[in-house]
């Protein structure tokens, strides 16, 4: 019989990937997002799908009749940084009740489940130096990092109350279906504006360097997370440990578009003076525990993107 995993937030950007992932490796998939029906792009992917509103509760009595859960992802969440600081509470309020919600509705109906709580790898001090493994110091620079540290106590909280909690730290992740508003995308759009118009391409500062991986590599590192049975932790950091600075990417783009190099322009607004220059993580917990590596070149992950 084949196990069914519940994934949250599926409408989102991972959630896509993850259904894809799980399905392709012989998993049920039930969706779980807040739009009436399922994303047309993977509806006809899922077995099952419950629209709610995940602040309010989830209801399981909504699954298919006979339809057991082995393992939760829960990716549903406001996630992006620059928004939480004019929203904190918004954040904050939502994020930690959505947890509350897959919590209770797991102990009161699949306490055995396996859950996978996304966290992020945001809440790491940047200024520490080296790479950022899962015990180095955390400091909250965001609503956002506030809102996913709580996230984390009621992690928790429910594994004390006997549930199957695993927690994940990903750092940033790149690929196909990316909402603008994050770098790579961003950089695709300006080269597309440049292409049509001659407008330069506004960016940041170019050279800072942060650890991308991605977005289906991250996918697998969360099957192999839910369906390895005696994990030897709790908290797994996922990235590929290479800090690559958007100047990289940008490159990237270019080649892999077959442009010449585009005029930029730097926008001041962007630029800010006390972000570290390097942000790298270590997966080496996550690597010795599943046997996961990044699979995915950025010249890949960046064309996928721009073709997508």
């Amino acid at each position: 019989m084949s196990r069914t995993a519940l994934v949250t937030g599926v409408a989102g950007f991972v959630g896509p990937h993850l259904v894809r992932e799980l399905v392709d490796a012989g998993w049920d998939v039930v969706g779980v997002d807040h739009d009436p029906g399922p994303p047309p792009a993977i509806a006809d992917q899922l077995c099952g799908y419950v629209g709610t509103d995940l602040t309010a509760g989830l209801p399981l009595d909504q699954l298919p009749a006979g339809r057991s859960i082995d393992a939760v992802v829960h990716l549903a969440g406001r996630s992006t940084v620059g928004p939480s600081f004019a929203h904190p509470q918004d954040y904050l309020s939502a994020n930690t009740a959505m947890t509350t919600a897959v919590g209770e509705a797991l102990l009161a109906h699949v306490p055995g489940a396996r859950w996978l709580v996304v966290s992020t790898g945001a809440l790491y001090d940047p200024t520490t130096p080296g790479a950022l493994g899962e015990s180095a110091p955390l400091a909250c620079a965001s609503p956002y990092a506030v809102s996913k540290a709580a996230v984390e106590h009621q992690a928790d909280y429910y594994a004390r109350r006997g549930l199957d909690v695993v927690v994940v730290r990903p750092f940033n992740h790149l690929g196909p279906g990316q909402r603008e508003g994050f770098l790579l995308t961003d950089l695709l759009a300006g080269l597309h504006r440049w292409q049509e118009s001659g407008t330069p391409v506004t960016v940041g500062d170019l050279d800072t360097a942060r650890d991308y991986t991605d977005v289906r590599d991250v996918c697998r590192a969360y099957r192999l997370l839910i369906e390895t049975p005696d994990l030897p932790h709790r908290l797994f950091n996922v990235c590929s440990g290479v800090a690559t600075p958007g100047r990289a990417v940008l490159d990237a783009l270019v080649a892999g578009l077959g442009l010449d190099e585009p005029e930029l322009h730097v926008d001041p607004a962007r630029l800010r003076p006390t972000d570290p220059r390097t942000i790298t993580g270590s997966a080496e917990r996550l690597r010795a525990a599943t046997g996961w590596t990044p699979r995915r070149s950025l010249a890949e992950t960046v064309r996928d993107a721009a073709e997508a």
